[in-house]
């Protein structure tokens, strides 16, 4: 079992605290901050979205990780082991 990602620390200087934390196609990065989507904070936003149903999380975010794949394939070689842990390992 794995343990949820803890709510993200904003500090009020911060001009990503405020924005959605969104995936950027085609390269899957977060739009808000420099992370791999999905980053803490979109983690964090989508346990609490989905908190009354992981297994529709599951399948949300397992549909999102085969675009990504797809999309990744035609830009860069990304494995599809990383994938799994950014998308479904954590939920």
């Amino acid at each position: 079992m794995t343990s949820s990602p803890r709510p993200p620390q904003s500090t009020p200087d911060d001009p990503a605290a405020d924005r959605p934390h969104l995936p950027m196609r085609p390269l899957w990065g977060c739009g808000s901050c420099p992370a791999e989507w999905p980053c803490p904070t979109a983690r964090h936003a989508l346990l609490a979205e989905y908190r009354n149903d992981r297994t529709a999380l599951r399948i949300y975010l397992g549909a999102l990780m085969a675009e990504a794949a797809e999309q990744l394939a035609q830009v860069q070689t990304h494995p599809t082991a990383d994938l799994h842990r950014r998308f479904l390992l954590w939920v």
